[in-house]
């Protein structure tokens, strides 16, 4: 094997996070049009398991020198069927086994092919699943072909609540986007605990986009899959107060939505995701109370660097 160059190994990862990124986002949407089953759980179960992937290698991005990156991939947005949708996944999978296959005959770097034949064993798997998931739903959908349906179609949605809930995708989309950055940039740091906790934050946020995408979905409506802006300062303090910001507007927005919204259920949701953003902000004050109390480290600070969806280079299929 002909080594090569560091930077072609930055590029080849950070391609690969992108294609992690749309899995993510592709398998989630699948998930909440699908409505609530078991089905579902194990799809959103897959999505996690490339979340762990997208962590994995912009990690590896940051130790060798390169930036981590919001940009998604290609996001197969076509389909309206379960079979559809899993016949799509498959084809994700067999995008993403290429790749990672391809990447492990270019590297020699034994600890990144550790990692990335760790990643490769879980795509092969994914695929498995989803060739057996599109077996079940065809099957479920034969079964019930000519059968009454019994249940009501849900009441529309009034304006205000579509707006919350939509408002919230996009903006619990772009705080997960934001932690992570974070965390992947800190990771090095000498206090670990900030980059863990804005991992596990991320997570949460992951949690209140299905909680609200969800209640969207429900009602047959398309989730938003373009996030609010994210900031990805240079330094700890910057990212923290940037993640104070973002917590301090967000429960603003969320309170104002709450005073407005008609359905109690779906007031009982963005109150429960509110509940958890105000944690947050308390969380990240703490944390950049602590950094303001440590000694200077000389390091320059820069002007925060943003990302909107006019620099997301997304390739989307309708």
């Amino acid at each position: 094997m002909t080594p090569i160059a560091h930077e072609t190994l930055i590029g080849l990862l950070r391609a690969a996070a992108m294609d992690e990124h749309a899995a993510i986002i592709q398998y989630l949407r699948h998930a909440y049009m699908m409505g609530e089953s078991s089905l579902s759980c194990e799809i959103e179960a897959v999505a996690r398991d490339e979340m762990r992937h997208f962590w994995i290698l912009s990690r590896w991005i940051v130790k060798l020198g390169g930036e981590p990156l919001t940009d998604r991939g290609f996001t197969d947005f076509s389909g309206a069927t379960p079979p559809e949708w899993m016949a799509r996944n498959v084809e994700a999978e067999d995008r993403a086994i290429a790749m990672y296959r391809d990447i492990l005959g270019r590297t020699d770097d034994a600890d990144v092919r550790a990692d990335i034949a760790y990643i490769l064993a879980d795509e092969e798997r994914h695929r498995q699943q989803f060739v057996k998931f599109g077996a079940e739903v065809r099957a479920e959908m034969t079964a019930a072909a000519g059968e009454p349906t019994d249940a009501a179609p849900e009441a529309a949605l009034a304006a205000v609540d579509k707006e919350a809930l939509e408002w919230g995708v996009q903006h619990e989309y772009a705080a997960l986007l934001q932690y992570l950055m974070h965390s992947f940039l800190l990771h090095t740091q000498p206090d670990g605990e900030i980059s863990d906790r804005l991992e596990l934050e991320a997570v949460n946020e992951m949690q209140h986009l299905g909680w609200l995408g969800e209640k969207l979905a429900g009602h047959g409506l398309e989730l938003p899959w373009t996030p609010h802006t994210v900031e990805v300062p240079s330094d700890t303090e910057a990212m923290l107060q940037a993640d104070v910001n973002l917590e301090q507007s967000t429960s603003a927005r969320y309170g104002q939505f709450l005073t407005q919204m008609a359905d109690p259920a779906l007031k009982s949701v963005v109150e429960d995701v509110r509940g958890q953003e105000l944690y947050h902000e308390s969380l990240f004050n703490r944390l950049l109370k602590r950094v303001a109390q440590q000694p200077a480290s000389g390091a320059p600070s820069s002007s925060p660097r943003t990302w909107t969806i006019g620099s997301l280079k997304q390739k989307e299929v309708k």
